[in-house]
């Protein structure tokens, strides 16, 4: 086993079979550290839940609550959102610490490294759906106001569909990495998607509709979408087999 995957797993060294009972505490107790990472990350970010809270608001320009408690609703919402992508390597570590009994080490050192990436993948999809999705969509939503007809939108409503749309592009942003994977297994081809990528296009625009609360962002996430397949298609032939 490497130093790197020693460091990280320390009691996954040799472990031996462990019974059923075993296992349903040792997922007690990894449940238990999940939400203390993800309460500390969470109390962390409502500290600073005001100004992301600004940052967000930037592309409607001004948001509104309509409930005495609403606006402290949302930053409690907001801080539980912020602590998850806060915390999520941490808590990706622990299913990592979890699972991984159940594999090999070759299987250990293969998943192992696709953590850091799964996690920077889901960032990346986050910060593409912040940065550039919402503020287009806010844009072009806000260009059939007029004189008469002035929008006011809510925290509530604001929140729930950046947050929707940004864990919607974290999850496709996982993609690439799920085929190379299914590639890697050799359960997955590349010459096995080729003839099938029209019907995977139209299925791009298809399933974010499942997903995403508005036209703009189907469309968006549906580009995105046939982006990282057709990239998933040119990494897939690098994969190397177990």
């Amino acid at each position: 086993m490497s130093t790197v995957e020693t460091a990280m797993t320390p009691e996954l060294v040799d472990d031996p079979p462990m019974p059923f009972t075993d296992h349903l505490v040792e997922l007690r107790r990894r449940l238990i550290q999940s939400l203390l990472i993800w309460g500390a990350g969470s109390a962390l970010a409502f500290e600073y839940s005001d100004r992301f809270l600004d940052r967000l608001a930037r592309p409607v320009g001004q948001l509104v609550f309509i409930a005495p408690a609403e606006a402290f609703h949302t930053r409690i919402k907001l801080a539980l959102y912020g602590g998850l992508l806060l915390t999520l390597p941490l808590l990706l570590h622990q299913v990592w610490l979890f699972t991984a009994r159940a594999l090999d080490r070759r299987w250990r050192r293969r998943l192992l490294t696709m953590v850091p990436l799964a996690y920077g993948l889901f960032m990346g999809g986050v910060a593409v759906c912040l940065y550039a999705v919402v503020p287009a969509a806010m844009k072009f939503f806000l260009s059939y106001g007029s004189a008469g007809v002035r929008p006011l939108i809510t925290l509530s409503a604001y929140l729930g569909f950046v947050e929707t749309l940004s864990l919607a592009f974290g999850a496709v942003f996982q993609f690439p990495l799920v085929l190379y994977i299914l590639n890697w297994m050799g359960i997955l081809e590349k010459g096995q998607l080729t003839p099938y990528r029209r019907l995977i296009y139209f299925a791009c625009f298809v399933f974010p509709a499942l997903f995403t609360p508005d036209v703009v962002g189907q469309v968006c996430l549906a580009v995105s979408t046939i982006v990282l397949f057709e990239l998933s298609l040119l990494a897939m032939g690098t994969a190397e087999r177990p």
